[in-house]
């Protein structure tokens, strides 16, 4: 039978120190990164709008936008894109496939109301048309991100943002 040794009530370390509250988020969320931290926000602005419309378009997945923008514009853009796939499902055969299609992105004008953020206006030229697209970018953890994503089609607006969460067209 073993024998436990109880230490004398003077042995005992003092470990009544005060500890600030730390909140988990704080230490393990994703940080806020100044700009000059980041990668070019112009290139990563054309990168993203262009991904982005790809998507509406039909041409590219929306699972492969997820890591450039944040969670709210990736399911307002997901639920977007299944609107359309299931208008486009009633449709005959022959017109449910879409074109991709010819575009060219303008220069990007950015605007920074504040270190680590960037609101961006992209021109997006067609074929028949010119239209514009706006977003905002944030720093986090060292990349940028879009938490907001807006594309006026001529008088029609696609909005995808976490404050309005509607994607109206």
């Amino acid at each position: 039978m073993s024998k436990k040794t109880l230490s004398p009530e003077g042995d005992e370390p003092d470990n009544r120190r005060s500890f600030s509250s730390v909140n988990a988020n704080e230490e393990f969320g994703p940080q806020s990164t100044p700009t000059h931290e980041l990668p070019s926000p112009r290139a990563f602005a054309l990168n993203v709008t262009h991904r982005a419309l790809e998507v509406i378009y039909g041409s590219r997945d929306i699972g492969q936008l997820a890591r450039w923008v944040s969670e709210d514009v990736y399911h307002s853009m997901e639920r977007h894109v299944n609107a359309e796939l299931r208008r486009r499902s009633h449709l005959p055969p022959a017109a449910r496939t879409r074109q991709a299609p010819l575009f060219t992105l303008g220069k990007a004008h950015l605007f920074s109301p504040r270190d680590g953020v960037m609101e961006v206006c992209v021109l997006d030229k067609t074929r028949n048309r010119f239209q514009t697209a706006a977003l905002r970018i944030e720093g986090w953890d060292h990349r940028w991100r879009a938490t907001a994503f807006a594309f006026l089609l001529g008088a029609i607006a696609c909005v995808f943002s976490p404050v309005l969460d509607v994607a109206s067209y």
